[in-house]
């Protein structure tokens, strides 16, 4: 997949037309764009106007994470070096979402010349860091990170080295980037952290208000269904499971400030 990808980007370079690549934080851009060759341009290391005035390299540039600069002064020189070097130069943008603010002026055209999607990894093309997984534990790998290079690498960490799997702060920071892309479907890893980060439902908000109005005190079921379903005629038609499922949502997203303990038979606690 990642090599089919290349061969489209490598086609755009090679007739000096210049392209967005688009990826959340953790996805690899950085490393894709270092192996097409060429200038990479690293802003948090280097000026990246001083980079590339000094450098002779004049038929591919890449520059790393383009969004987060706003530079007048680099937009007007790149695009007066392409116009130089018209079908000769091109330039990788590599991006977190698609840039096109104004701000770019006259160089808005050029980056919007073609804008791609830098797709996950094909399981094929994973990096396991020296790990052989069982057919077991590679389809576990697969499972939980969708392909999302970043996810792999921690995934493979946790199991090579029977480590915890924490991967919250990665995820926290692709959400802050790129709250939506079509990848995160496919990891159970960022579904996990949604459905414990996500605000509170309707009926998880009233639950949660009836264990703290009566927090260090046992709720009962019938308490719970009366206040978090005041609609439902039939409390018959309420299943254990259905309560129990509620709790389980709620206490995931509470976990960092309250302890739900469930007393069986009895009812629940906040604590």
């Amino acid at each position: 997949m990642l090599s089919d990808f290349k061969a489209k980007i490598q086609t755009y370079l090679d007739r000096g037309e210049s392209v967005q690549i688009v990826a959340p934080p953790g996805f690899g851009k950085s490393r894709f764009g270092r192996s097409l060759g060429g200038l990479f341009v690293d802003p948090h290391i280097n000026n990246p106007l001083t980079t590339i005035q000094t450098s002779p390299e004049r038929k591919l540039i890449i520059i790393d994470s383009f969004d987060t600069l706003a530079d007048l002064s680099l937009f007007n020189y790149l695009k007066a070096l392409r116009d130089e070097n018209k079908y000769h130069l091109a330039y990788v943008f590599l991006v977190n979402k698609p840039f096109n603010d104004p701000v770019l002026g006259d160089l808005l055209k050029l980056t919007s010349e073609h804008i791609e999607y830098l797709p996950v990894l094909d399981p094929a093309e994973y990096d396991l860091f020296g790990f052989n997984p069982s057919p077991k534990q590679f389809k576990e790998i697969e499972k939980l990170s969708g392909g999302i290079p970043i996810l792999v690498k921690a995934c493979v960490y946790s199991m090579r080295d029977g480590s915890p799997l924490n991967v919250d702060p990665f995820i926290a920071q692709m959400l802050a980037s790129s709250p939506q892309h079509p990848s995160y479907i496919n990891s159970q890893l960022i579904q996990d952290y949604l459905d414990n980060n996500s605000p509170l439902s309707a009926s998880e908000t009233r639950l949660l208000t009836l264990l703290e109005a009566h927090k260090g005190q046992l709720v009962s079921k019938d308490q719970i269904c009366e206040v978090v379903y005041p609609d439902v005629k039939n409390r018959a038609g309420i299943t254990d499971h259905a309560i129990d499922q509620l709790i389980h949502r709620l206490r995931a997203k509470v976990l960092e400030k309250y302890s739900i303990v469930t007393h069986r038979g009895l009812g629940y606690r906040l604590s």
